[in-house]
């Protein structure tokens, strides 16, 4: 589902920033209606007027939350370099997006498996953005022979497996602890440091060319 989001303004701009904390501090049970206006300063009416309804107004949120990671990574797509150098950048825009919003993008993921219908129609939306540019340069880099020839969906499944499953793991589970002890500690900040990550990335990559695979 595809929302004209209202022109910005003052009011909308504290409701959005309201739901963003209230989604970080409760996730997705805190996002009432009265809850966010209350904490916008903002009446019932107002939000009425800019979003309509709840899920509209989880919609917007979620929009403009992404909005940012699908402009930086159209935009390295789309800078020079060979599609095997462009493909490795978009990556690693993802994983500083994903660094950056580590808390928010837990609470998406969350709340789409507890069943929040805003939250699954999101992320199922997500295969026809970044994926599609992503893929695109797989194919590009296929055509060029930096990688292997398979199938582009089987290479952006083996790349973010190798890169973002990890931290994915680390930053949503809310579970009991997966590792006990000092292991524990040591497998979420391998799956979280940037470095590591990048290492991963690079390992992949090599692991993707014709003379590695």
């Amino acid at each position: 589902m595809n929302v004209a989001l209202t022109t910005p303004g003052p009011t909308r701009e504290r409701l959005l920033a309201a739901g963003r904390e209230i989604m970080l501090k409760e996730g997705f049970q805190g996002l009432t209606v009265r809850q966010v206006a209350a904490s916008a300063d903002a009446n019932l009416g107002s939000f009425v007027y800019h979003f309509g309804t709840r899920d509209a107004f989880i919609q917007a949120l979620l929009e403009e939350w992404y909005a940012p990671l699908l402009s930086r990574v159209t935009g390295v797509a789309e800078d020079v370099g060979t599609p095997l150098e462009r493909l490795r950048r978009s990556v690693l825009q993802l994983i500083d997006f994903a660094a950056e919003n580590d808390a928010f993008m837990g609470r998406v993921l969350m709340g789409a498996a507890a069943g929040e219908k805003v939250a699954r129609r999101f992320l199922a939306s997500l295969a026809q953005r970044h994926p599609r540019v992503l893929l695109s340069l797989i194919a590009a880099a296929q055509t060029d022979g930096a990688i292997v020839d398979e199938h582009p969906a089987q290479v952006l499944c083996f790349l973010m497996a190798s890169v973002g499953l990890p931290r994915l793991i680390a930053s949503a589970w809310h579970g009991p602890a997966l590792f006990k002890g000092s292991i524990g500690s040591t497998m979420s900040r391998i799956a979280r440091d940037r470095n590591y990550i990048v290492q991963r990335l690079d390992w992949a990559i090599l692991g993707l060319t014709p003379q590695g695979s």
